[in-house]
């Protein structure tokens, strides 16, 4: 049997946006909104070119004191004073939410830092984290792919695998 070195899935782009958060709002929320309003399944989030937090909230790797081998624990960690965003990535996919409904899961990662002497630090994008100014980037929205949902591994969690709904590879 020959060894797998990765997996890939073919997909196209659809329609694209601009897309901002502006002073006082939740990014994480409004990343969901979006989905929600514009049907969007699946999307790239990509070149943010403006954005400041106040709270920057993210969740961070950090070990588990219970479980040695849990290499992907996660704690929240909050940023309290105003940060600059540096770099954001990640997608908009859909994912079985807590009660078994199918929902959109913004995927973020995201990097701070570099204001009133706040670090330099990133993670994983969770509700809480403030818009400060407006933050600005592009969404891209994916077509001809589906995140398989009929495993019940990682419920809640946005780890997942997809597939062309095309049958194309």
């Amino acid at each position: 049997m020959a060894k797998e070195y990765y997996k890939a899935v073919r997909c196209t782009r659809g329609r694209e946006w601009i897309f901002r958060v502006s002073t006082g709002q939740d990014v994480f929320e409004a990343f969901q909104k979006f989905a929600v309003d514009n049907q969007v399944e699946f999307a790239r989030i990509h070149t943010a070119f403006m954005g400041g937090f106040e709270p920057a909230r993210m969740l961070i790797w950090a070990p588990d004191t219970n479980d040695s081998t849990n290499w992907h624990h996660e704690e929240p960690m909050d940023v309290q004073n105003l940060t600059m965003l540096l770099s954001m990535g990640g997608l908009i996919h859909i994912r079985k939410g807590e009660n078994g409904e199918r929902e959109p899961f913004p995927a973020i990662h995201y990097v701070v830092g570099a204001a009133w002497n706040a670090p330099i630090c990133g993670g994983h994008l969770i509700p809480g984290t403030i818009a400060k100014g407006n933050l600005e980037c592009f969404i891209t929205e994916i077509l001809d792919i589906e995140t398989y949902l009929d495993d019940d591994v990682n419920v809640g969690a946005p780890e997942t695998w997809y597939y062309n709904t095309k049958g194309v590879k």
